[in-house]
């Protein structure tokens, strides 16, 4: 430690007899003597007491955390305004008590989970250098997640796959690159893979095994969403034993790759008509019928729990509200089986095209959704916690690039007041 300019240190030979003082001596020794202990008394304090509250566990108490969500360094800093207004919302209707003086951090969940997903699109799956660009840019813009379509609802898998099934099957296995060479890229790259396969809205699986499609009770005739001459396609039935084991057997190969998680999206029924179910298997109008999407997301989990990933279910927030009094449809029709999904989990996603609709959230009543962002983000996932109760779920936002920093910051802030834990932006 340097010393500071103007103070010395006189060292002189020390006198081993005492000299006999006088009685004015005396006193300006004591008082001098009050005054240079009393000084070393502050002196001491100050600097023992920080260590005596550290040691005693004040100045280094690991249950205070670091904020566990900053925007992405591209993105630009906000103000501090939004947080003392989130801290001013907090304490305004505690009415008195102890309450009122708690941190404002003690209700938030202490691990909060943020993707900042983009969707890449197909094009960055044909070659090393189109992949390579693509993460560059998504890093450059912020993002930390990457969703690769990796299985589309034409049926192609648009990753090179040496699943047995299809390994030779050019008009299916279409991709450039295998998985495992989209994982290392990713990860060389500080981004995350997250691999999306589409499943029963599929237009070639049902030709790749006998009876995965639906077929017309009283006949061998493959059943089309629409006439042939209009363009009518195939559905793949969850009643396949051979296509949920197929679908199943994707996720543990993209899971074994190094893939994160698996969105499983459209894992839904056709929209049939009264006609269609006249011509079709009487179990497709049984009441649960939802129990063969669960037993399809469940397996396709335990395959992707092998290779330590994820299987999760994607769930569009308006299907989710939008129901009859005991039912739901569309892609909130597994929703009615929650608790046959095994290990899969639910991702409910909201897309900000609907700002300012109205969603049917009941068989009686409706709600119009605000038009501000955040606000909007709020209302829906107020609605969604009601409706799954203590489920433990994912929330998505699709359409965040339309979002400024400031929303999503503020998105994300509501969505943990309201116990969410793992938030993507997509």
């Amino acid at each position: 430690m340097s010393r500071k300019k103007g103070f010395k240190v006189k060292r002189s030979r020390r006198n081993l007899y005492k000299k006999r003082k006088s009685t004015g001596r005396k006193i300006f020794d004591g008082v001098l003597f009050v005054v240079i202990l009393g000084a070393f008394v502050f002196v001491g304090y100050s600097v023992a007491s920080p260590l005596i509250k550290f040691f005693g566990g004040n100045g280094g108490n690991s249950s205070v955390s670091e904020p566990a969500w900053t925007p992405p360094e591209s993105l630009p800093e906000t103000s501090d305004s939004n947080s003392q207004a989130n801290t001013s919302d907090n304490t305004s209707g505690n009415s008195g008590g102890s309450d009122t003086t708690k941190d404002n951090t003690s209700s938030a969940p202490s691990e909060v989970t943020s993707a900042f997903a983009t969707v890449a699109p197909d094009s960055a799956l044909k070659s090393d250098s189109a992949l390579d660009k693509f993460l560059a840019s998504a890093k450059e813009s912020g993002y930390n997640t990457a969703v690769f379509t990796l299985k589309n609802t034409t049926g192609e898998l648009l990753y090179k796959s040496s699943l047995k099934a299809v390994k030779d099957n050019t008009d299916v296995n279409k991709g450039s690159l295998t998985a495992a060479q989209i994982v290392k890229a990713c990860k060389t790259a500080g981004i995350t893979p997250v691999a999306a396969i589409t499943t029963l809205y599929d237009r070639k699986t049902p030709y790749l095994f006998d009876n995965a499609g639906y077929i017309i009770s009283d006949g061998n005739w493959s059943w089309l969403d629409a006439a042939a001459d209009n363009g009518g396609k195939p559905w793949t039935t969850p009643y396949s034993a051979d296509a949920v084991n197929y679908y199943a057997d994707i996720c543990g190969e993209l899971a074994k790759a190094g893939f994160a998680d698996i969105e499983l999206e459209n894992t839904v029924f056709p929209n049939f008509q009264s006609y269609d179910y006249s011509l079709l298997s009487k179990e497709l109008q049984n009441a649960n019928r939802s129990e063969k999407l669960a037993v399809l997301a469940a397996s396709c989990a335990k395959k992707a729990k092998e290779g330590n990933a994820t299987a999760t279910v994607e769930i569009k927030a308006d299907a989710l509200l939008t129901m009859s009094a005991t039912t739901y449809d569309g892609t909130a029709e597994i929703w009615s089986a929650k608790d046959k999904m095994g290990d899969s989990r639910v991702l409910v996603t909201m897309d900000m095209s609907l700002l300012g609709t109205k969603l049917q959230t009941s068989a009686d009543k409706t709600a119009t959704v605000e038009k501000d962002k955040v606000k909007a983000v709020n209302q829906i996932f107020t609605l969604v916690k009601k409706t799954v109760g203590d489920k433990e779920i994912s929330v998505g936002i699709t359409g965040s690039a339309n979002l400024s920093a400031d929303e999503i910051k503020n998105c994300k802030t509501a969505l943990e007041k309201l116990g969410f834990t793992d938030i993507r932006f997509e």
